[in-house]
């Protein structure tokens, strides 16, 4: 039987058949790419290689993130921090922010923090319907090692940038301040930075309780005023002087405390004289923020 021609070609297609599937399953391995996913690596001191990755968006703890790309070679990362529930998505819809970004060839990560503040953790006293909400810890702790794993991207020594607009601007100077030089600069826009200065603001409140009941969290690691001394990232601080939701105050104070501890960060602030709180004010100061990001960029 073994010696029949039909059978020896048979087996013969099932030895080419078993070799070609090992073939083919070595090329995908040193790809690191396997069916269901729709990203490729290939990223290397900051740039991209030939294969460019697509866009994604994936489910984090139950939370969107948004991951796109540049069309030709990326030269750095940009986390995206939303305001107190504007959708992830919504800096690119009302502003230049992510068409300049591509244009200068920056990888964007958006997640969707819906109504976070960016504090480290929820409190007994924090509002039910808030607790879901994503925490500071959720995106120090897991978005950003899982970015850095899964997508190569917002690696130590690589461009990394932070922008964040109203409460995302709170949420830069947090994650400026305890990620020590992995992030090469941030922007904030309208940002609140010490609460301390707002002592009935609802949504501190509504988190953190009432400053008469709870000092220490007002004025503890939630507050970025009082950890200044930690930051090592160099800040754009923009703000409107007619902000009716957001006191110019807080940026003003929050420079003064991060250029007199550390000068030689160059951080840079600009008061806009007739900007409020909104995109009318915000898409004016994407050029200078890119500018800002370039004259910062490492490997110059």
């Amino acid at each position: 039987m073994q010696n029949n021609p039909y059978f020896q070609f048979l087996t013969f297609k099932k030895i080419s058949f078993s070799l070609s599937l090992l073939f083919i399953a070595g090329i995908l391995s040193a790809l690191h790419y396997y069916p269901g996913q729709n990203w490729k690596t290939g990223i290397g001191n900051g740039e991209m290689g030939n294969d460019l990755p697509n866009d994604t968006t994936i489910i984090l703890n139950n939370i969107a993130v948004d991951i796109s790309y540049p069309a030709g070679k990326q030269k750095g990362s940009i986390l995206i921090l939303p305001g107190w529930n504007f959708n992830r998505a919504d800096v690119c819809i009302n502003s230049d922010f992510c068409n300049l970004a591509k244009q200068y060839g920056y990888c964007l990560i958006k997640p969707e923090m819906g109504k976070s503040v960016y504090l480290f953790e929820n409190f007994k006293e924090t509002r039910e319907d808030w607790v879901h909400n994503p925490t500071l810890t959720w995106v120090i702790d897991t978005l950003i090692p899982y970015c850095q794993q899964k997508f190569k991207i917002l690696l130590p020594g690589n461009n990394n940038f932070l922008f964040g607009i109203s409460t995302g601007g709170r949420g830069v100077a947090q994650i400026a301040i305890n990620t020590g030089n992995l992030f090469t600069a941030g922007a904030s826009l309208s940002g609140d930075y010490n609460q301390l200065l707002q002592k009935d603001d609802k949504l501190m409140t509504g988190y953190l309780g009432p400053y008469e009941k709870f000092p220490s969290r007002w004025t503890g690691k939630d507050n970025p005023f009082m950890n200044a001394l930690q930051l090592k990232t160099p800040l754009y601080l923009g703000h409107g002087k007619l902000d009716k939701i957001v006191p110019v105050e807080q940026t003003i104070t929050f420079f003064q405390q991060i250029s007199s501890i550390n000068p030689q960060l160059g951080h840079v602030r600009h008061i806009d004289e007739t900007g409020g709180h909104n995109y009318n004010y915000w898409n004016s100061e994407m050029h200078r923020i890119f500018a800002f990001f370039y004259e910062k960029r490492l490997n110059k």
